[in-house]
């Protein structure tokens, strides 16, 4: 078996070995090309840092790593750990992350971040042993949405550009890296802003994408909560996406409004995961 990074690995194998790998994983999906370039380019996924594992030049299991800087921290992100079935049962993960701790560490990593389904024991014993620790658990909502009563308190406009500075402002919680600024960022041409406003004054926001029907941020004015703001945003949104399922992954479950607003609004939460971390040099 041998061990290296992804930089010369064609998309086609990436894509094959991706989707077998998650054909029967707890929660199935499979992606075709276009879906898989869009996520290395959105996640900002580094394939110098991703690292496979190959038996006979063909590989069998893979992770694959993005990395961003923030506050002076250089934090890396799972984004996809698999192994295809027939190669299970080998400890090909921790394999994989004994060939690429060396390299993080020489990159003075701090952190290394990812996320895994409740329920998937041995993924979570695998990554306990390897040193990571659970943060918080993420919980995923989908649903139609369903509200009955109307409110015309705030008026919703849609926003040109994303206003970070302003937007953090209204956040009780950190998004996931996910729904982080940086990768929103690189999603702008596919979501739509909405903002609630009481007169001139931005009182909430949401981030849209209206062709998956995911919503990845959604945040309201400390001060200006309980007055329907959120409901009349989920209320546009509702009637722009006609009928169709709506999906917001990785509510922090210690946010018990979001969940309970979401809630409200139709949706539940019909899966959840837990957020964990390798402080590789030194803690967060």
């Amino acid at each position: 078996m041998e061990f290296r990074n992804l930089t010369n690995l064609s998309i086609t194998d990436l894509l094959s070995v991706f989707n077998l790998s998650f054909s029967d994983y707890l929660v199935p999906f499979h992606l075709v090309e276009e879906q898989l370039i869009y996520k290395i380019n959105v996640e900002k996924i580094d394939m110098t840092l991703s690292v496979g594992a190959f038996h006979e030049d063909q590989i069998v299991g893979f992770i694959l790593h993005a990395e961003k800087i923030e506050a002076g921290k250089r934090i890396i992100y799972n984004a996809g750990t698999g192994v295809v079935p027939d190669y299970r049962g080998r400890g090909l993960v921790r394999k994989m992350y004994d060939y690429i701790f060396p390299i993080l560490k020489d990159r003075k990593s701090n952190a290394l971040m990812l996320e895994v389904i409740e329920g998937n024991n041995p993924a979570i014993r695998a990554y306990t042993n390897l040193g990571f620790k659970t943060t918080r658990k993420l919980l995923c909502f989908k649903g139609n949405i369903n509200i009955t009563e109307r409110n015309s308190e705030s008026n919703i406009q849609q926003i040109d550009k994303f206003d970070w500075e302003l937007f953090k402002c209204f956040w009780d919680i950190e998004p996931s890296w996910q729904s982080s600024p940086m990768v929103v960022e690189q999603m702008k041409k596919d979501c739509m802003i909405f903002g609630a406003y009481n007169k001139d004054e931005l009182v909430g926001y949401a981030i849209f994408n209206p062709e998956i029907g995911k919503v990845y941020q959604i945040a309201v004015k400390k001060n200006n909560r309980r007055n329907n703001i959120g409901t009349n945003i989920f209320r546009t949104i509702g009637e722009m996406s006609k009928g169709k399922v709506i999906v917001v992954n990785n509510v922090d479950d210690s946010s018990e409004c979001t969940s309970q607003f979401l809630t409200a609004m139709g949706l539940e939460n019909w899966v959840s995961q837990f957020e964990m971390v390798n402080y590789i040099t030194t803690e967060l």
